[in-house]
């Protein structure tokens, strides 16, 4: 899906165009709230201490639209104008879950309509590598740094108030635990094909895709992120990389491939460096004093 970088070109500038007078910072961090629960899971993974797929679905839930609404919540009752800043970054959490599908990810989409519907939306217009992508991601970059000098100046005022931080409270906390309860649809919908992986046993003629993991020539084996190693068959690329592929297991652990596509490694870092820039706007808007902190 779009990098970070592309999100904050596009949405930049439709923010600003319906939001008048609204600081980026808070732009970049709609566009961030959705792939919060994504960076997460890139933290926590490593560290095997949860079950892979579990990790999943917990993470596919989070990201939907109905629970990055509810973070937005959370954090817009931090603040002065609460409702213009609710209504900014959900405007948004949206915008960035429209994006997202109009690239083409293999095993992988949005949820708008979670948790009455887990029907993932995709379009699939263009690769990642492809010219879109990169247009948006050269675009995004310079709009992002232009309107950050020209907000350099504006000012953000947090509110500590005990209401106010009762009720982010309870909304973090249904934004943590409400996912625990809602596993099954994810699973039953076979979301990232999470029931097919998470069937051992029972997968000889059933059909797979592997969104962006780790292929190595030599072995012919692709892992996924059930942490399962996987052998494939067919038409192979000849050089280790990046692979999305479509296919059909041969037996429990083996790939017939029907498709496949390299990625580039660039799309992380795109994103690492959208990530480290709205860091930065961030503190430095903290350091500099443009942050208050009020008790009304």
């Amino acid at each position: 899906m779009p990098n970070t970088l592309a999100h904050f070109g596009i949405q930049t500038l439709t923010s600003k165009g319906v939001f008048r007078q609204v600081d980026v910072k808070w732009i970049g961090l709609g566009c961030l709230i959705p792939d919060l629960p994504w960076i997460t899971q890139r933290l926590i993974h490593p560290l095997s201490v949860v079950d892979p797929i579990n990790l999943r679905v917990y993470v596919i839930i989070q990201s939907t639209l109905f629970f990055s609404l509810i973070l937005s919540a959370a954090i817009s009752l931090q603040v002065k104008n609460s409702s213009k800043i609710f209504l900014l970054l959900g405007f948004n959490c949206l915008f960035h879950l429209l994006l997202d599908p109009t690239q083409i990810k293999w095993a992988n989409g949005t949820h708008l309509l979670a948790p009455f519907s887990w029907q993932m939306t995709c379009f699939g217009w263009y690769w990642p590598e492809q010219l879109p992508s990169l247009l948006l991601t050269m675009a995004g970059l310079m709009i992002f740094l232009i309107f950050a000098w020209q907000d350099r100046h504006r000012e953000m005022t947090f509110i500590l108030n005990r209401k106010r931080q009762a009720a982010a409270s309870l909304l973090l906390a249904a934004y943590l635990l409400l996912p625990l309860l809602l596993f099954n649809g994810p699973l039953q919908a076979n979301n990232h094909f999470s029931a097919t992986l998470k069937n051992r046993t029972d997968r000889t003629g059933v059909y797979i895709e592997i969104d962006r993991k780790l292929y190595l020539a030599e072995a012919h084996t692709i892992a996924t992120y059930s942490d399962e190693l996987l052998k494939l068959t067919g038409r192979l690329p000849e050089h280790d990389g990046v692979l999305s592929l479509q296919g059909h297991f041969t037996d429990n652990s083996t790939i017939l491939i029907s498709k496949y596509h390299v990625h580039s490694p660039m799309r992380d870092i795109y994103s690492q460096i959208g990530i480290i820039v709205l860091l930065v706007s961030w503190l430095v808007a903290l350091f500099s004093k443009r942050i208050r902190i009020s008790r009304i």
